[in-house]
């Protein structure tokens, strides 16, 4: 039993530094290209550097940082080219997870919809742009749940820390109350709704405004 409680614990920490230094990097913290120094977090979080250090590897492993010879581990640069891939598969996917969750969708999935809608509504009319940008990502999310595809769930897992980077330091200084709501609504009430047109005019508005702003990043 007591083996169990310290598994649980040093998993709840783990996650904790996880949580931690990615909120610092959308937060803007660490800039793409940082170098992530593994005893500075540690005491920074008052936590051990082999909890810090396993919080890192996971995150070298979901994409959000990088491992490199002569520098150690830093935060994924951002690329043009990165964000074209990266822009062109997060439409695919989830036009498609769009497509099922109209035909699929349920009450409750539905009602948890709406509540990530208005959670991340909320955030950022406190102003907190890391965590509105975990809460935007947390209702995309919900849709992919919603399309009941798992291999399209674990594509889209591939790319969500690298979507959270590009999402923060292209658009961070936007994330306004009316664009999430001009982003977002339609998309939550055409799903809600049943309206597979409404749904998908408002992923073509989401979509080129994400555009726009990550062509504004590089150029």
């Amino acid at each position: 039993m007591r083996l169990g409680a310290t598994q649980i614990n040093r998993e709840s920490l783990q996650s904790q530094a996880k949580d931690a230094i990615t909120q610092a990097i959308l937060n803007k913290l660490f800039a793409p290209g940082d170098r992530v120094n593994e005893t500075r977090i540690a005491n920074s979080l008052t936590l051990s550097r082999s909890t810090v250090r396993a919080a890192i590897q996971e995150l070298v492993h979901e994409g959000l940082l990088i491992s490199t010879p002569r520098r150690g581990t830093i935060v994924m640069p951002s690329t043009s080219e990165g964000a074209d891939e990266l822009q062109s598969m997060r439409e695919a996917l989830e036009r498609l997870a769009v497509q099922r969750a109209v035909r699929h969708r349920t009450a409750e999935e539905v009602e948890v919809l709406w509540e990530r809608y208005h959670t991340a509504y909320d955030a950022i009319r406190n102003g907190d742009v890391g965590l509105s940008y975990k809460l935007d990502l947390a209702l995309h999310q919900q849709v992919v749940n919603m399309a009941r595809h798992s291999l399209l769930a674990a594509h889209y897992q591939l790319i969500e820390h690298k979507m959270l980077l590009y999402m923060a330091h292209a658009g961070g200084a936007f994330l306004t109350e009316e664009a999430f709501k001009r982003q977002h609504l339609n998309i939550v009430e055409g799903i809600a709704n049943g309206d597979l047109q409404q749904a998908v005019d408002g992923l073509d508005i989401h979509f080129r405004e994400a555009s726009e702003l990550l062509i504004g990043l590089f150029t």
